[in-house]
């Protein structure tokens, strides 16, 4: 956690540290009337809410017959998150943008199972296009909302228990809602630097029955997925890429 706070810093300073270079860069980046491209790239610290019913176990030993509710916890993901944006700005106070976005999302969930802690990582990239009004000061602070429909393509499961763990992968995988829209709202400061906060409309997982191995372990585990919400915070840089 220590390395992800001065990780998180270092990000911080080098943004003001960039736009403390080339105190023109504002201007250049942010044209009136004309359209432009930008790069963004941003750290994202996912949270969600999975709730479950049907629970089930099956041990052929019979010593693990038990599954608690579970409990979410922070995902941060660093790696690997891109959006080529096309913008254009009707006045110094109002602009829009749209693009084309890959990012890395999802959620970690741990459960009691017999006992000992049970840790289930779960993301899928995901492909979007956003659509997004902005509305403030284009030159230096302005606040952006929009929407933006995704697609979930690469689904990956990995499973922690008892120090050892198993991973799953699927392209367009069922375990995932593949179509999957989102809200998202963000705060633009000078440099280039945002803060986002974006809210997924679907639930993450689809509403089926999840049923796995323990890792290394002759025991099967399954429950069904009543809701998944999945939600996060972002802090990200733009950098303006030409005209």
């Amino acid at each position: 956690m220590k390395h992800l706070i001065w990780l998180v810093l270092i990000y911080i300073m080098s943004a003001f540290s960039v736009k403390a270079q080339d105190p023109t860069t504002l201007i250049q980046r942010t044209p009136i009337k004309s359209w432009y491209a930008m790069n963004s790239g941003e750290f994202i610290f996912s949270a969600g809410e999975l709730k479950i019913s049907d629970k089930a176990v099956y041990d052929p030993f019979g010593s693990i017959n038990t599954i608690a509710d579970p409990d979410n916890k922070i995902r941060f993901s660093g790696f690997f998150h891109t959006s080529q944006e096309l913008h254009y700005n009707f006045s110094n106070v109002f602009g829009f943008y749209t693009g084309l976005a890959l990012r890395n999302v999802g959620f970690i969930n741990t459960m009691k199972v017999g006992g000992e802690k049970l840790t289930i990582k779960q993301r899928s990239y995901s492909l979007g296009i956003p659509v997004a009004l902005k509305l403030g000061n284009m030159q230096t602070y302005f606040l952006t909302t929009g929407i933006e429909p995704e697609i979930m393509f690469a689904y990956k499961r990995k499973l922690f228990y008892d120090g050892d763990k198993s991973k799953k992968s699927q392209w367009f995988s069922n375990d995932v809602n593949v179509f999957n829209p989102s809200l998202f709202a963000q705060v633009n400061f000078k440099g280039g630097m945002y803060i986002r906060v974006k809210y997924y409309l679907n639930d993450f997982l689809t509403s089926n029955t999840e049923s796995f191995s323990l890792p290394d372990k002759p025991v099967s585990v399954s429950y069904k997925v009543d809701s998944s919400k999945l939600y996060y915070v972002s802090i990200g840089t733009s950098i303006k890429t030409g005209r």
